[in-house]
């Protein structure tokens, strides 16, 4: 038996790959190596290389033993290059299923009936979980949401599988969620210049792209400045990315004048960043709806049970400071 895996390749292509079931290490790195057009063994280990946002470890053998359950049929490989030097979201597998869109919704299958969004009658609708929705409303939808949404009646995750008829697409869009899961780790990053995907071993700002030559900060993307950048762990230094996320002013509570709380905060379970609205501490992440608060950074429900707190009070002396480690990471280092 045999399954189908697509090798989205440090070239930006995508190439699928057939592998035995009970496929061993040998055969992923010979997989590997032809998908990514590499002319060695040594070079195809050269590279990172993860299922989804799974690491791979193929320098391992007994690590990738454990580690290849993540491959499975349909999975997709992102080939990685290694930066040993001292969250842009992706665009290039977006811009696939943007440029893609129109003639994949031509193969959908509709139905002539009310629009639950428009509310026109008689239009050509998709069938979206548990309602209906005409094309071109289907199709602002999934660009607003980014091809992420959820049913406005039954509020369940909306499966894109079954509605896109080709296969090829459907994996892109299945590689597309996975790419953004990936640059959600601190130590993965995309060229801005060439779209190669990388990750940085030592966690250094100042680093060189493997493919283009380009220098730049690893954390923010921008093109090193070796005047006012400096190379640090985590930032450069000049409103770095991760850096603003972590940083914040302190402005009088809506409540209490006299206490002061943080402008800004990072979402503890998505990492998505949110300012202060200027009323209560309690904070609903846009993205994940998560809700936490801007002081303790608990769970609403456990900064009550806890702190016996509320959403006018104090919970602790001072905020919570929030750092590097709450950032996960392909690889620990």
């Amino acid at each position: 038996m045999t399954m189908q895996v697509f090798f989205r390749t440090f070239s930006g292509r995508t190439v699928p790959v057939q592998l035995i079931d009970a496929f061993t290490l040998d055969d992923f790195i010979e997989a590997a190596g032809k998908a990514s057009g590499f002319r060695s063994r040594d070079e195809t280990l050269s590279f990172r290389y993860t299922s989804g946002s799974k690491p791979l470890n193929v320098n391992n053998a007994d690590e990738f033993v454990r580690q290849s359950q993540y491959i499975t049929d349909g999975s997709n490989i992102f080939v990685m290059g290694r930066l040993l030097g001292g969250a842009t979201l992706p665009d290039t597998l977006q811009a696939i299923v943007e440029q893609e869109l129109d003639g994949e919704l031509e193969k959908v299958a509709t139905r002539s009936t009310d629009c639950t969004i428009c509310l026109d009658s008689e239009m050509d609708c998709v069938k979206v979980c548990c309602i209906w929705v005409c094309t071109e409303d289907f199709k602002r939808w999934l660009l607003e949401k980014q091809f992420r949404m959820s049913c406005t009646l039954c509020c369940k995750a909306v499966s894109l599988k079954d509605i896109f008829k080709t296969p090829e697409y459907v994996a892109t869009l299945d590689a597309l969620q996975d790419e953004k899961l990936l640059l959600r780790n601190l130590d993965c990053q995309r060229c801005l210049d060439c779209n190669s995907l990388m990750h940085n071993e030592t966690l250094t700002s100042r680093q060189t792209c493997v493919k283009c030559r380009r220098q730049f900060c690893f954390f923010c993307n921008r093109k090193w400045n070796v005047t006012t950048m400096a190379d640090r762990k985590n930032t450069c230094g000049q409103g770095c990315v991760y850096e603003t996320m972590l940083s914040f002013e302190l402005i009088p509570f809506h409540y209490d004048q006299t206490l002061l709380i943080p402008n800004r905060r990072t979402c503890p379970k998505c990492f998505n960043f949110g300012a202060y609205d200027s009323k209560c501490k309690y904070h609903t992440c846009t993205d994940c709806k998560y809700t936490f608060c801007f002081l303790c950074l608990e769970e609403e429900s456990e900064c009550k049970r806890k702190h016996k707190s509320s959403y006018s009070h104090r919970c602790v002396p001072e905020p919570v400071p929030q750092t590097y480690s709450m950032f996960p990471l392909l690889m620990e280092l």
